[in-house]
């Protein structure tokens, strides 16, 4: 194919959401400030607030990432997509899933907001049965790639990487967001952005568009515009 023709094709960007996100509103905010730009974006189907609880109840950590296997490929055979210029932006949850989806399938791009982490040993137990307790000092203790897979997954990543998390943010603490950030190791850059006053659900509009502005501006400066 041609330079000039490959060029023209889109950049795409595959959005993961939390497991508690009711963020449709969110995903559709940022998704028209993007279009603009030419940028194609999904949302992936994997369990979040618009789910029914009995399924909800029965989704593990093997299934979900099956399922964005799925919607990447949907997203990345789309008519116009250029495969080299796929981008993934993950929440909570959906960003712990992203990172297995970045070590799995090409990916230039990478947007980790609030990210989540699980012990290797829950992978295949149902997320809802995982002990909540047990997760929190789990994420506050000092973790390296070699004593976790999502951040393995991370050290393997050699895109660039946008980190954003919440100043307030009463799910994720502080020294999980450092130890993503020290996980990317060969990434071609690492931004890091903090939402200052911000929750982990962005209850605020302000907060939410601050965090969409700092996703685009950022998306299309390393992307370039279509």
């Amino acid at each position: 194919m041609p330079a000039a023709q490959s060029a023209r094709k889109s950049p795409a960007l595959l959005v993961l959401p939390g497991w508690d996100d009711d963020g449709r509103q969110q995903f559709d905010a940022l998704q028209a400030q993007l279009a603009p730009s030419g940028w194609l974006c999904l949302r992936a189907d994997i369990p979040d607030a618009g789910w029914p609880a009995e399924q909800r109840a029965r989704i593990n950590c093997d299934q979900a990432l099956h399922r964005v296997l799925e919607d990447y490929m949907n997203l990345a055979a789309v008519r116009g997509v250029a495969r080299s210029r796929l981008a993934l932006l993950g929440f909570s949850f959906g960003a712990y899933m992203a990172t297995f989806l970045a070590a799995a399938k090409p990916a230039r791009l990478l947007v980790l907001r609030s990210p989540a982490i699980y012990p290797d040993s829950g992978w295949s137990t149902p997320k809802e049965q995982l002990d909540a307790q047990g997760l929190r000092a789990y994420r506050s203790s000092p973790l390296a790639p070699d004593q976790n897979r999502a951040l393995w997954c991370c050290s393997q990543f050699t895109g660039d990487v946008l980190l954003v998390d919440s100043g307030q943010d009463e799910t994720i603490p502080p020294q999980l967001i450092a130890s993503y950030a020290g996980a990317f190791r060969r990434a071609r850059s690492l931004t890091r952005h903090t939402l200052a006053d911000a929750d982990h659900a962005l209850t605020r509009p302000a907060w939410q568009r601050e965090y969409h502005n700092v996703v685009v501006e950022w998306l299309n400066a390393r992307m370039g515009r279509a």
